[in-house]
């Protein structure tokens, strides 16, 4: 009788550690599900066609992507400091990782060109990265509703300890090893809600790419949720007098700097979204210490741009970005905030949702006893504020001009693109907290019944806790079916992927665009007959400085602008000694560029239609001065080496030369 006691004690103890590994195991086990169905997302997304992994992106920005990689990888880490062509600094975190991708595949014996490394790079920090912070950042509010960091188990304000006094009675602090469902369905459902919106990841690789912005942006989440866990810890020290956690200070100086390094720029994103929550729950000396130092780096900000960009407007800011256009109204602007940049019938569903969320956190900012959250009204005023201002950036950078949108948006280049990627940050975090409010009501959400009666009857009936449970239920398969909804059918979404896919496949329709197919076997030629260590001078936006991104040649104007400040002068005096019609001076110029090595010119044609954008593209016209580049070959300047009329009348004109060097 005992053996068979012991049988069952042993077979009923062994069931329990099961029961309670399955618990402990299912929410990390729900976290890796949502953030692989979002990767899953955004892979299902990605151009489908095999040029994406051999070509360039025949965009703006994309040559000098592929430059920094390629500088990196040619001249070492050091690089990393001065990776523009005038050695001045630009962000390297995006261009080391992929170069290190290269690298450790090579140790591997895996040969992986520049293309494929800048997409794995892009794909993982866009596909893992941006969904596990984002879902990082919603534990946040999350962890408050069914788990041990429920508000019941942690200091209180004292503003708002009344409100929720009913709700302590209900909600118990629970142990980490109970059943967490609504943290879990949060799981799986934010990351794929994190990429659904066409304004980040998407947008950076679409536009620009600017992926190092893009970089940036997806790491954001991580920095916000320590500065948001270190402001608790502040707190817990102002009122009980407990040191602040020494690990949320140094996470929070870790990932700032990871961030920074990422993109500096992003601080001012950063800055915007926890300005509120800075606001309302700091003591006012340090808000007014934290106000010195945000002007102290305004004003170093401003003579950093003053050394680093020369112009004579900057004490007009009504004259700054002066061609800057509007590209839809303010109605449109607001449209696409609340719809999360997301078109068709799914974005009006968006857009529903994020009002109903609005109402909701303005309802909680009046009765912040409504919820069971810790510190529900500051932290609904906080999201609302932080929403309200990313709407006003975006608004000013889109829709707006004079002095004050100027100012507004001169932190992110003025243009929409970098603002664009503050929509998602802001939709995403009126949706989690009212969500995790709404969960946060007595009995909802919660993952064991109340048992105390007496408990029940002073605080709700169970009919209400029964209704509030099923509330939430109702509102989580929603949100579920829309983040589904939003990966079978997002036209806006689409429409990007389908725009990288055309400037990747060469096509040779506009025989003037930036790579075409015969611009392509052009350079190659050229570089076959040059090798990769002579000079080659060409006008960068007729598509020359490909160049150097696909066969390593060595351009002057390697991307669109390499800029004259700095070690750039080279560059100015190149193109003023070309347009100067003066042998003397543009041999003097040009041939001290490359002392032991042949100099050569390459004319291919005008400036791309699709590169017109770029402000200062009359700097390169003397190089597409056909009479001038007749006169250097009549006076002896210039020696034709290779001719491509033969590529079809629109090739006319385009030819190899050489300069007439000594050496």
């Amino acid at each position: 009788m005992e053996t068979h006691t012991r049988q069952l004690s042993s077979t009923s103890s062994g069931q329990t550690q099961a029961w309670t590994w399955l618990r402990k195991a299912s929410l990390p086990f729900c976290s890796v599900v949502g953030v692989l169905l979002a990767l899953a997302c955004v892979l299902a997304w990605f151009p489908k066609g095999s040029e994406v992994w051999t070509l360039p992106i025949h965009q703006i920005d994309a040559p000098a992507h592929y430059y920094f990689i390629r500088r990196i990888l040619d001249d070492g880490l050091g690089a990393a400091t001065h990776l523009w062509p005038n050695d001045a600094y630009y962000p390297p975190m995006f261009h080391i990782m992929a170069a290190g991708l290269i690298k450790l595949a090579g140790v591997l014996g895996i040969s992986m060109n520049v293309y494929t490394a800048f997409n794995l790079v892009w794909l993982a920090t866009s596909g893992l990265l941006w969904p596990a912070g984002i879902l990082l950042l919603s534990t946040y509010w999350t962890r408050q509703v069914d788990g041990h960091g429920s508000f019941a188990s942690q200091s209180l304000d004292a503003e708002e300890q009344d409100s929720t006094h009913l709700h302590s009675l209900t909600a118990p602090s629970f142990p980490a090893r109970q059943w967490r469902p609504f943290s879990c369905a949060m799981a799986i459902i934010v990351p794929v809600l994190a990429v659904s919106s066409a304004a980040h990841p998407y947008s950076m690789l679409s536009s620009g790419p600017l992926v190092a912005f893009g970089l940036a942006t997806s790491l954001l989440p991580f920095w916000l949720y320590t500065s948001l866990r270190l402001l608790d810890s502040v707190e817990d020290f102002r009122q009980t007098g407990t040191r602040p956690a020494l690990f949320w200070i140094l996470m929070t100086a870790l990932l700032g700097a990871l961030c920074l390094f990422a993109h500096p720029r992003i601080v001012f994103t950063w800055l915007l979204l926890m300005a509120p929550f800075l606001l309302l729950r700091l003591p006012w000396k340090w808000i007014a210490g934290l106000a010195a130092l945000v002007l102290a780096g305004a004003v170093a900000f401003f003579f950093y741009m003053k050394a680093t960009y020369k112009s004579n407007r900057y004490l007009n800011p009504g004259e700054w970005f002066h061609t800057y256009t509007p590209n839809r109204t303010v109605a449109e602007a607001l449209g696409r905030f609340v719809n999360d940049d997301i078109t068709g019938p799914l974005g009006v569903c968006m857009a529903a949702l994020v009002l109903v969320s609005i109402f909701l956190c303005l309802g909680l900012a009046i009765r912040p006893q409504l919820t069971g959250l810790r510190r529900a009204r500051k932290d609904a005023i906080s999201i609302l504020l932080a929403a309200a201002l990313v709407a006003l950036v975006y608004v000013c950078s889109t829709s707006l001009t004079g002095w004050f949108p100027n100012i507004i948006t001169a932190a992110w280049y003025r243009a929409e693109t970098r603002p664009l990627t503050m929509i998602p940050f802001a939709v995403l975090l009126l949706i989690v907290f009212a969500l995790s409010a709404l969960a946060a009501s007595p009995g909802a959400g919660r993952s064991e019944p109340i048992v105390d009666a007496e408990t029940v009857a002073q605080s709700t009936s169970p009919r209400k806790l029964a209704v509030e449970r099923l509330t939430t239920a109702i509102s989580l398969v929603l949100v579920a079916l829309l983040a589904l909804g939003c990966q079978l059918d997002n036209p806006q979404r689409q429409e990007l992927s389908d725009r990288i896919d055309t400037n990747i496949v060469l096509d040779d329709s506009d025989p003037y665009e930036q790579l075409t197919q015969a611009k392509l076997e052009v350079l190659a030629e050229v570089i076959k007959q040059t090798g990769t260590d002579a000079t080659i001078i060409s006008d960068p936006l007729n598509g020359s400085m490909y160049g150097a991104t696909v066969f390593g040649g060595r351009m002057l104007y390697p991307i669109y602008n390499p800029m004259i400040e700095k070690n750039g002068a080279i560059f100015g005096q190149v193109e003023r000694a070309f347009g100067s019609g003066d042998k003397p001076t543009l041999l003097g110029t040009v041939c001290p560029i490359g002392p032991t090595t042949p100099e050569y010119f390459l004319s291919m044609g005008p400036q791309a239609p699709s590169l017109q954008m770029f402000t200062f593209k009359e700097q390169y016209y003397p190089f597409q001065n056909q009479s001038q580049i007749d006169q250097y070959v009549s006076e002896g300047v210039l020696t034709k080496v290779e001719d491509f009329s033969s590529k079809g009348a629109f090739a006319k004109d385009w030819a190899l030369y050489r300069f007439a060097c000594a050496h």
